[in-house]
């Protein structure tokens, strides 16, 4: 008995000491990896181990602001609500109102409307990007269902070229595009959000209340005047390696801007490897997206070809108005969210076609003007100098990619650099001074001045935040662009978007599963489960 005792207790104390150990080295392994990712750049001189305990040692400012933001967000949660007034009541606070779907809605009501659509938007395209990484028969009763009329026109992989501008990158781009013959809803910067949502609903609402009889016309009425679309599905990988790891993506990244002309008076950035390989998509693709004769009969198309005889640079699609052309809808994850949104600008003519020495009859900048989107999931910086509102970008959490660029990677050299040579004795000193300037570069990075220096996450920007409230909730929020005051604040300190910011789920946060499982747990005052 006294043996069995004494093993039982051996077996306690066993415990105790293994299983902090094992939470210790699960915490350390992102600060091992991002260590590893940039001490083949400019920390050479160090090693891995150096570097990683001089991140770790920087990560307890940033978690400061953290935890400061916790409480500010469970505090107002606690003390602010959310009102919503039906269609048709008295109410004269113009404070923020509109109407939704025949429900008038007001101050964050209305926001959080945006908001929902957004959520299923990106919950629909983390569906996508999970359907490019499974078989199709895997996917029988989803996204490629029979009953969807949905088709797989493209899958292939295109590799980076082979040219001397083009040997920094390493990206090798799945791409799968499905054809939806039905679909009528929005394009553009109408595609998708709460409108699209009740709109479908409207439509399954007025489908189950008509007769068999007038079903029927309806359908007739209504096939011929679906516009179609294409989703176009990304992802990426180490052409050299197939692996999808941060040193990969750190070394895409880490990489000076590149100046694109936009005019005679006017110039944007952009990370010159991903913009060079939307460029190689479209060359690609463009065959698959120019074949607006999809549901043409062949009388209409041999009238088409022959009107264009006269300037064969222009394509089918440029002759028609964009309601009547298929809406194109872009996705992806990482870098492959990059690549989609400059292809979305270049489709929309906010960018031209990168340089290259193959040529091309038709004018790609601009081809799908008003018929384009993108929703990009964990995009990294990518471009700066243009604003647009027709991409939609999700953060989650910590996610280091979203925060990595060449400028952001250039200021944490300096900070753990200056981390690593202040000693024992000047580390205290050294994090006082760290989060004073974090602060200031937080608030200067996104000033009119650097901003076509620094790039940035594209389009419209919502964040999304695990909580401990609400059981582990997450809340969201819209960030950059015009978007000012205290959320402007929250996101350059609270939040360091404009920093790498290092904390133990830096490289967590970033994963597709993480993304969904966030999206999943938003919620927001004034939208309830149905089961709640």
């Amino acid at each position: 008995m006294v043996s069995m005792i004494s093993s039982v207790w051996a077996l306690i104390l066993l415990l105790c000491h293994v299983l902090p150990v094992a939470s210790k080295s699960r915490r350390i392994d992102a600060y091992d990896m991002l260590a590893a990712s940039i001490r083949k750049n400019e920390l050479s001189d160090y090693d891995v181990k150096t570097i990683s305990s001089a991140l770790k040692g920087l990560s307890t400012t940033q978690s400061a602001l953290k935890r400061i933001d916790g409480t500010a967000h469970e505090m107002y949660q606690r003390t602010h609500k959310s009102s919503t007034t039906l269609d048709g009541d008295d109410d004269d606070d113009e404070d923020s109102s509109g109407k939704i779907g025949g429900l008038k809605v007001k101050g964050r009501m209305s926001r959080n409307a945006a908001r929902v659509g957004c959520v299923a938007d990106a919950l629909f395209a983390a569906e996508l990007c999970e359907l490019a990484t499974s078989s199709s028969s895997e996917n029988e009763d989803g996204t490629l269902a029979d009953w969807t009329e949905r088709e797989i026109v493209f899958n292939e992989t295109i590799y980076p070229d082979e040219s001397a501008q083009d040997k920094q990158s390493h990206v090798a781009l799945s791409v799968l595009i499905i054809y939806e013959p039905t679909y009528n809803g929005g394009a553009g910067v109408r595609h998708g959000g709460i409108e699209d949502l009740l709109s479908f609903a409207k439509e399954e609402a007025d489908d189950d209340s008509d007769s068999a009889e007038s079903n029927s016309s309806t359908q007739s009425t209504s096939s011929s005047s679906q516009r179609g679309r294409f989703i176009i599905i990304l992802s990426d990988k180490d052409a050299s390696s197939s692996k999808n790891d941060l040193p990969y993506i750190i070394s895409t990244l880490d990489v000076p801007p590149i100046r694109v002309e936009l005019n005679s008076q006017s110039k944007a950035s952009a990370n010159g490897p991903l913009y060079r390989l939307a460029g190689s998509l479209i060359r690609s693709i463009g065959e698959v997206i120019d074949s607006s004769d999809k549901k043409d009969n062949a009388e209409e198309v041999g009238k088409e070809l022959s009107d264009n005889e006269s300037d064969p640079g222009v394509s089918n699609d440029a002759q028609k108005h964009p309601s009547d052309l298929p809406a194109i809808h872009i996705v992806g994850h990482s870098l492959s969210a990059a690549v989609g949104a400059l292809t979305a600008n270049i489709l929309e003519g906010r960018l031209p076609m990168p340089a290259s020495e193959q040529t091309s009859e038709k004018r790609w900048s601009g081809f799908a003007r008003d018929r384009v989107s993108a929703l990009c999931l964990g995009c990294p910086p990518c471009i700066s100098g243009i604003e647009v509102d027709f991409i939609t970008s999700i953060i989650n959490g910590d996610d280091v990619v979203c925060r990595s660029s060449y400028s952001t990677l250039q200021r944490l050299y300096g900070r753990t650099e200056r981390s690593i040579k202040g000693g024992i004795l000047g580390k205290g000193v050294g994090l006082m001074s760290d989060a004073a300037r974090l602060t200031v570069t937080g608030l200067t990075s996104g000033s009119s001045k650097k901003q076509d220096a620094n790039l940035s996450v594209p389009g419209r920007v919502y964040l999304i935040r695990p909580r401990r409230l609400g059981g582990g909730s997450s809340s969201i929020h819209e960030v950059g662009g015009s978007i000012g005051g205290r959320e402007n604040f929250r996101a350059a300190v609270l939040w360091q978007l404009n920093d790498v910011l290092l904390s133990k789920s830096l490289w967590k946060h970033h994963s597709q599963s993480s993304y969904i499982r966030s999206l999943d747990r938003v919620q927001l005052k004034g939208f309830l489960d149905a089961d709640s």
